[in-house]
This record gives C-alpha cells, sequence and structure tokens, in this order.
C-alpha cells in the first residue's frame, strides 16, 4: 500500500432505488453530476480501484483500496493520481471485471450528502449511498425517491460485484 494514501472509515447505508426523476432531483436539490469510470485493479488485500471522475470542464483521478470489515463498514484507503498514473494503472486491471461507468448526482438532504449512482445498464433502477459517521447516525431519505430495499449488505449490490457480473454476462 503506498504510503501516502489516507485512511479513513468508510461506514455507508446502500439503497436499491426506483429509477429516479433525474431532472427534479437536479433542480429541487441542486445536485451536481459526475460522470465516472471506475476500474477493479488485481489485488492482494481487499478491493483496488481507480476512477476517473469528471465534472463541468473537471477530471479528478482517485486510487482507492477498500478493506471491508462488514456490509457497510470498511477501511479505505485512498488518494489523488495524475491522467498518467490512472492511465499506468489500467494494466493492472483485473481481467474478470468490467470497468463500471455511471453517472453520480450528489446532494445535500438534512444535512447529509447524498450520492445517486445511475448505471446505464439498468434502466428501472438506480443506487442510492449515504455516509454516516457512526451506526447510530440519524439520515433521511427524500419523499420522492423510492427505495425498493436496503442492501447496505448485500454483496452483489458493491460496485466490485457488479464490475465482475458485467464481466461474466458479457461472455
Amino acid at each position: 500500500m503506498n504510503n501516502d494514501m489516507e485512511m479513513q472509515i468508510e461506514l455507508e447505508k446502500k439503497f436499491l432505488i426506483e429509477y429516479p426523476k433525474l431532472d427534479f432531483i437536479m433542480e429541487k436539490y441542486s445536485a451536481k453530476k459526475y460522470e465516472i469510470e471506475q476500474i477493479y485493479l488485481l489485488s492482494k488485500e481487499g478491493s483496488r480501484r481507480i476512477r476517473k471522475r469528471k465534472s463541468d470542464d473537471k477530471t479528478a483521478y482517485i486510487e482507492t483500496i477498500k478493506i471491508r470489515i462488514n456490509g457497510s463498514k470498511c477501511y479505505e484507503y485512498e488518494r489523488e493520481i495524475s491522467e498518467e498514473e490512472y492511465e499506468c494503472f489500467k494494466a493492472d486491471a483485473d481481467p474478470n471485471c468490467s470497468p463500471i461507468i455511471k453517472d453520480r448526482y450528489v446532494f445535500n438532504y438534512k444535512g447529509k450528502a447524498l450520492e445517486l449512482d445511475v448505471y446505464p445498464f439498468w434502466k428501472d433502477k438506480a443506487v442510492l449511498e449515504i455516509e454516516l459517521k457512526s451506526e447510530e447516525d440519524p439520515y433521511f431519505i427524500p419523499d420522492e425517491i423510492k427505495v425498493l430495499k436496503d442492501v447496505s449488505d448485500d454483496k452483489k449490490y458493491k460496485n466490485a460485484a457488479l464490475a465482475r457480473a458485467l464481466k461474466s454476462n458479457k461472455q
């Protein structure tokens, strides 16, 4: 693991939701849209990925290692990388995973940042994530967002599992 990576504990609730009215979310909550490409890398420790995140005219490149504690909690090591590093890391892409392409809408609701992920392979559902400070930290979901189920502890809705499923569906 790279020494300049910042470690934090990530605790989040994750929900499978009905496909949202994106224009409404953008307007009512002033959501910011990010276009994300996420590539999973071969790793001996936890889940390792690189991400390209574009918004407006800005592009950021990030390397992340996640070591799962339980379904909704993990150690997360993260650092910003250069575009050149991003391109080099692609050589370590896990051959069992497809890149994940998604649009992320980030907005605040009752004191929490909500992240709504829309994937091109789903037309009827999306994922909503809410990062928490503790397991007792209260959170709220806007009435306009219809929760289908809590998938915080469901491994098949983790992005790494989606990347593997996409790859196996292509073969």
